[in-house]
């Protein structure tokens, strides 16, 4: 929902990947694929996740480590607090758009 209002770019989808799948750990390679997004563009803001503490490394398979959304961070709360308040707004232009589509029509003068 974040890329609704903060754009359509790299690090947007993966903060909204994160925030749509954050009961689960995913390897980089993952979270780049599933995000839409090539591992070149991850890797350039990758730093900024981990520096920020917006992910964390839960577990190791071989040399791969998981990762998933840190939920203690207090900006990953305000994120997810934002990304709820645009997907309420959405719906609700979306509630108002079918009440207009299904309201009876009124006659013309």
């Amino acid at each position: 929902m974040l890329k609704d209002l903060l754009g359509n770019n790299a690090f947007t989808k993966v903060l909204d990947f994160f925030l749509e799948n954050r009961f689960w750990d995913y390897t980089k390679k993952d979270v780049a694929n599933e995000s839409g997004i090539s591992r070149t563009q991850l890797y350039r803001f990758w730093n900024v996740l981990e520096e920020f503490e917006l992910v964390k490394g839960t577990r190791k398979i071989g040399g791969t480590t998981l990762y998933k959304v840190n939920l203690d961070s207090p900006i990953i709360r305000l994120l997810e607090q934002l990304s709820q308040s645009v997907a309420d707004e959405i719906n609700e232009r979306i509630l108002i758009e079918e009440k207009k589509a299904i309201s009876p029509m009124q006659p013309m003068k």
